[in-house]
């Protein structure tokens, strides 16, 4: 190998190789662009005094209407502020929450759907079982039919008799 070829296993001559301890005197490598480095960055410390330094201050530039109070336009203030209340609320509710109160038993059974009420023949606990498959089948499918359920309180699987308790309303 030719003297003036670098060995495939040295470095460039200013890196630091394993194992050596650089003099404390020796200058630091140059960090290049973009590199990691562990090394403080030169920046001043920031202060923890509360208190900061006085600031100079540019006086504000005196005008003739300083002597004049602003009027404000409060009639548009009040406009917007009542238009941005609605809006808003009508954002909430679309989105959000809609309050569905009814006033009387009467849609109860709507609401709730096709279903068999059931009391456990164990526990004597009272539930509703779905049977909308039962009462109104998708298209192109029979109907199936609700024949037992399990009660969510005790796990009794119960039979449900078409003239027995309840049935679809």
């Amino acid at each position: 190998m030719p003297a003036d070829q670098p060995t495939p296993s040295s470095g460039p001559p200013d890196a630091i190789k394993p194992g050596v301890i650089p003099p404390k005197d020796a200058a630091p490598a140059p960090i290049p662009p973009g590199a990691i480095s562990v090394e403080p960055m030169n920046v001043p410390p920031i202060p923890l005094d509360p208190k900061a330094p006085a600031t100079k201050q540019t006086p504000a530039p005196a005008s003739a209407s300083k002597s004049e109070p602003e009027i404000k336009d409060s009639y548009r203030e009040l406009v917007e502020t009542i238009v941005f209340v609605v809006v808003l609320v009508l954002m909430l509710k679309t989105f959000l929450a809609e309050a569905f109160v009814i006033p009387t038993g009467s849609m109860g059974d709507t609401l709730l759907g096709y279903h068999h009420k059931v009391t456990c023949r164990q526990c004597g606990r009272t539930e509703f079982f779905n049977a909308s498959d039962e009462a109104e089948p998708k298209r192109g499918r029979r109907p199936i039919e609700v024949v037992e359920c399990r009660c969510e309180n005790c796990g009794y699987w119960n039979r449900i008799s078409s003239a027995g308790q309840g049935g679809v309303p």
